[in-house]
């Protein structure tokens, strides 16, 4: 028999075995705490994102410095004579400072709440006064640099989630491309934990719950 074969025959055994056993799920878990650990988009901004989303339901700026939404029998043509200027930073979300409105054409990574891939996201801020982000069918709406809240659709955290949502740290960007990168240090200190069989968030075992259930977090 070929000494190769024998040497992966073990690995081939473990990984059989552990995709739907306790090695498996083990991995799994520690997978998903991860991915838990940032939230990383790219994409397009002013002008390229109404031309090729000329009719994608979104949001608009009202004089108050309120995110409102734009129908999707609006077109977003209208987008082109607004510049399309936005930056953020964010240090947990109780010091959240954006200024400008984007609706930028992204992708990316955006953790186990939101759902993954391309989106045309929502950012608005008043630098104080207020800041509004959106995407995927979540949001996180900010007043007085402090007082976040955030939406969810049925993937809402547990309340260990909850609490660590709190945590994220970053900057986002629209000025032609789009950028985002936002860290946590919690879901971090999660997934260190998790390999020593710790689970300081409590979310190993979450799943997302019913659309009947949808909340808000306050």
């Amino acid at each position: 028999m070929n000494t190769r074969a024998l040497a992966l025959a073990p690995c081939l055994w473990v990984v059989t075995l552990g995709c739907s056993g306790p090695v498996g799920r083990y991995f799994a878990q520690r997978g998903a705490d991860l991915g838990d650990c940032a939230h990383a988009e790219v994409g397009l901004g002013w002008p390229a994102a109404p031309f090729l989303f000329p009719k994608a339901t979104g949001y608009a700026m009202d004089p108050g410095g309120q995110a409102i939404p734009v129908p999707e029998s609006q077109p977003r043509w209208r987008g082109l004579l607004m510049p399309h200027l936005y930056l953020r930073l964010k240090l947990t979300d109780y010091f959240v400072l954006g200024n400008g409105y984007a609706q930028p054409v992204t992708t990316g990574w955006r953790g186990r709440y939101r759902a993954a891939g391309s989106g045309v996201g929502v950012y608005a801020g008043l630098p104080v006064y207020r800041n509004h982000e959106e995407i995927a069918r979540t949001s996180v709406h900010t007043e007085w640099l402090a007082l976040t809240t955030r939406t969810y659709d049925n993937a809402q955290p547990g309340p260990g989630g909850l609490v660590a949502e709190r945590y994220w740290a970053g900057i986002s960007a629209t000025v032609l491309v789009a950028f985002r990168l936002d860290l946590n240090l919690v879901e971090l200190g999660d997934f260190l934990a998790g390999w020593f069989g710790l689970d300081l968030v409590g979310d190993d075992a979450w799943q997302p719950k019913p659309p009947s259930t949808l909340g808000k977090e306050k």
